[in-house]
C-alpha cells in the first residue's frame, strides 16, 4: 500500500485573526500533524509550531522501525505529546503571558496499513471507508463531555458557544492523550482538520466534497478550504487529506 497526502493552511476570513495553526506532513515517516495554537498574539502561534515540531522530532527517529508493536508504538507517541506538552507548558510559564499558551493536536503515524491516531484538544480525525465517513476522534471540551454551552446553526454555518477545551498541549502538566488504531485499507482516506473546518460545514459536506475529489487530495484540500471560507471562514483552516492506494 502507498499513500498520496495534501496539506494546507489557511488563515481564513476573518481580520482580526493571525495564524495560529501549524501543520507537519512527512510521507516517507508516515507522519502527519495537524495543531490549533491557541494564546493571543504572539503565544498560540508558538505553542502549535513548538508542539509539532517536538513531537515530531522524536517520533521520527523512533519509528524508523517498521515492525514496532502496537504497544511500543502507543509508548512512544503517547511518550512524544507528553514532552511537547511539557515543553510548551514550561514555556507558558517563563512568558508570564496573562493568557496561557497551548495547542490542541492531531496526529496520524501510518505504518503498515495501519494508521495510529492520537489527540488532545477538538482537532479532529475522520475517516473516509467508501462512501460513509466516521469521526475518529471525540472533541476534549465540555461540550462533548458534560453538554455545557449550545451548538448553533445559520446560514450554512456553525457556532458552538462556550466550547471550552478540556485538554489540550501546555495548559497542565499532564495531557493523557488518546490512542486508536484502525486498519486503513486501499482507497481509504484520513482527514486531519482543525476547527477552522469542521466548525464552519458539516460533516455531510466534508463527505461530498472528499467523494467528488476522486481520490486526489489536493483537490479535496482545496475545496474543503474554499467551502470553510465560503461559509465565513472565522477561524484559521488547517487540512491534511491521506489517501491510501
Amino acid at each position: 500500500m502507498t499513500i498520496v497526502s495534501a496539506h494546507k493552511c489557511d488563515i481564513g476570513l476573518n481580520p482580526k485573526r493571525q495564524n495560529e495553526d501549524y501543520i507537519w506532513v512527512d510521507e516517507q515517516a508516515g507522519l502527519f500533524i495537524v495543531a490549533d495554537g491557541m494564546g493571543g498574539q504572539e503565544a498560540g502561534d508558538v505553542a502549535s509550531k513548538l508542539a509539532v515540531e517536538t513531537i515530531a522530532t522524536l517520533l521520527v527517529d523512533q519509528t524508523k522501525n517498521k515492525s514496532l508493536s502496537t504497544a511500543k508504538i502507543k509508548e512512544l507517541v503517547t511518550q512524544a505529546i507528553e514532552t511537547a506538552n511539557e515543553t510548551v507548558y514550561k514555556a507558558s510559564q517563563k512568558a508570564a503571558q496573562k493568557r496561557r499558551m497551548g495547542s490542541t493536536v492531531i496526529m496520524a503515524l501510518i505504518q503498515n496499513s495501519t494508521a495510529y491516531i492520537s489527540h488532545a484538544g477538538d482537532s479532529r480525525a475522520y475517516l473516509l471507508q467508501g462512501s460513509s465517513l466516521s469521526q475518529l476522534t471525540e472533541d476534549d471540551s465540555w461540550q462533548t463531555e458534560f453538554g455545557a454551552g449550545q451548538q448553533t446553526k445559520g446560514n450554512g454555518r456553525k457556532k458552538v458557544i462556550d466550547h471550552i477545551l478540556t485538554k489540550s498541549i501546555g495548559q497542565e502538566s499532564k495531557v493523557d492523550p488518546s490512542f486508536t488504531e484502525l486498519k486503513l485499507n486501499p482507497g481509504g482516506c484520513l482527514l486531519l482538520c482543525t476547527d477552522g473546518l469542521w466548525g464552519m460545514i458539516e460533516d455531510d459536506q466534508i463527505l461530498a466534497i472528499l467523494k467528488q475529489a476522486k481520490k486526489d487530495p489536493t483537490k479535496a484540500v482545496e475545496a474543503l478550504v474554499d467551502a470553510a471560507n465560503a461559509a465565513g471562514g472565522d477561524d484559521n483552516i488547517s487540512v491534511v487529506v491521506i489517501w491510501a492506494k
